[in-house]
């Protein structure tokens, strides 16, 4: 946990936003079996929905690209005080087209959420912190997306159900004030402005000798894991309640559960990042997954034993290992870059995850129909992390106990020098 009283109330704002980013990044999962029978969807148009509604966290580049120039504060305040509304109107905007117009709006935004928090965490917590702050923020996070289906249970004996839950998410206008008053701007962003490092560096420093194959990889990496995660993630409570029969409260309930022990992922994956680095974490996190995955999707209706049975440890191993993997790449994308090129970097990956998402949806929409059913698309896609752990070793050096200063120091003299 951070050491001082200042980077202390920074980063708690910090985890607060990070749980209201994992409730309104799991509501459309949360909510999409409710989703598909509003709008009369099967396997291969809801997927395709998801797709068409990723397509719209390309946007989240742009904002980020702008937080490297004008500050983190600034762009994260203006972010909050947009999805407030975005969340209103996805709770009353009538007919799928207009929802998903919405909805490409808000993964814009949502995306920035998850763009910029982690860069502000990396900038404020002390070197031997910064994993385990990621791993606490991730917890955060993990208790928002929870949060979410259990907002979708509680509301769905009401007159339009799901759409309830979107509505608490407006309730982020709430958080602007207090933010706005008790958020200060990142001290490393403060010294490399003042310096002029913010005005010379340009996305293209970001493929110079010294960063160019740590941008690849982590635009690769940024690719591949969102689209294993949206692949097979998505459809925790839609598998088991049209494929298996279950009632939404069940599926629900698995979900739940299986989050709960996901909550120890992420400090887990805080600490041994801290204990071993980051590369071992990641490599050893993500192979699992694959395993957990094949599980959840092989439980069948004619289960020897209650489907839920097979399904609880399933979910409970695939959410457990994501959230572990997660805090290892985290800290790495935002750890190997300067801090005047830090956020553009993260909004550069945020573009790959968009795409990793959206390639998720579209491949499961196409794999769906080509092998037969959503069990055999989501196997294939978790076969993407074991591609994504050979691209992490090849391209990303260890960055447990880099200091921040080190990359600034290395950006500044290439950039005075030009």
């Amino acid at each position: 946990m951070p050491q001082t009283p200042d980077s202390r109330q920074s980063f708690l704002l910090l985890a607060g936003l990070m749980g209201y980013w994992g409730f309104v990044d799991a509501l459309n999962s949360a909510a999409a079996p409710f989703m598909a029978r509003e709008f009369g969807l099967d396997d291969v148009e809801i997927t395709r929905t998801f797709g068409w509604m990723s397509v719209g966290a390309i946007g989240t580049y742009a904002l980020a690209r702008w937080a490297d120039h004008t500050g983190r504060r600034r762009v994260l305040l203006w972010t909050v005080l947009l999805l407030g509304p975005l969340c209103l109107a996805s709770a009353v905007v009538p007919g799928l087209t207009a929802f998903v117009g919405v909805q490409v709006g808000l993964w814009a935004l949502k995306g920035l959420l998850i763009v910029l928090v982690p860069v502000m965490i990396t900038e404020v917590l002390p070197t031997t912190e910064r994993a385990k702050g990621q791993g606490w923020a991730g917890f955060a996070g993990s208790l928002g997306a929870g949060l979410s289906f259990v907002s979708i249970a509680l509301v769905e004996p009401l007159p339009g159900n799901w759409r309830w839950a979107w509505a608490l998410g407006g309730l982020a206008l709430l958080a602007v004030i207090p933010l706005r008053r008790r958020l200060p701007e990142s001290q490393h962003f403060e010294a490399v402005s003042e310096r002029g490092d913010t005005e010379r560096a340009r996305v293209r420093d970001l493929f110079s000798p010294r960063y160019r194959k740590r941008t690849l990889g982590a635009l690769a990496i940024g690719f591949l894991v969102p689209m294993v995660v949206a692949g097979t993630q998505s459809w925790f409570v839609y598998y088991p309640v049209q494929h298996l029969g279950l009632e939404p409260f069940v599926a629900t309930l698995i979900v739940l559960g299986g989050g709960g022990v996901s909550l120890v992922g992420f400090p887990l994956g805080g600490y041994l990042s801290e204990r071993f680095g980051r590369r071992p974490t990641f490599s050893v996190t993500a192979t699992l997954y694959v395993f957990a995955n094949y599980a959840f999707y092989h439980v069948h209706a004619d289960f020897p034993i209650h489907p839920a049975l097979g399904l609880a440890p399933a979910v409970a191993g695939m959410t457990l290992l994501s959230s572990a993997c997660a805090v290892p790449m985290r800290a790495t994308l935002t750890e190997l870059f300067p801090t005047a090129l830090r956020a553009t970097l993260s909004g550069g990956a945020a573009i790959a995850m968009a795409l990793g998402t959206a390639v998720a949806y579209f491949a499961s929409s196409a794999l769906s129909a080509w092998l037969g059913g959503l069990p055999a698309a989501a196997s294939v896609l978790g076969l993407g992390l074991p591609l994504a752990v050979a691209f992490f070793l090849f391209f990303l050096p260890e960055t447990r106990g880099l200091e921040l200063h080190e990359e600034d120091e290395a950006l500044h003299r290439e950039t005075g020098e030009k």
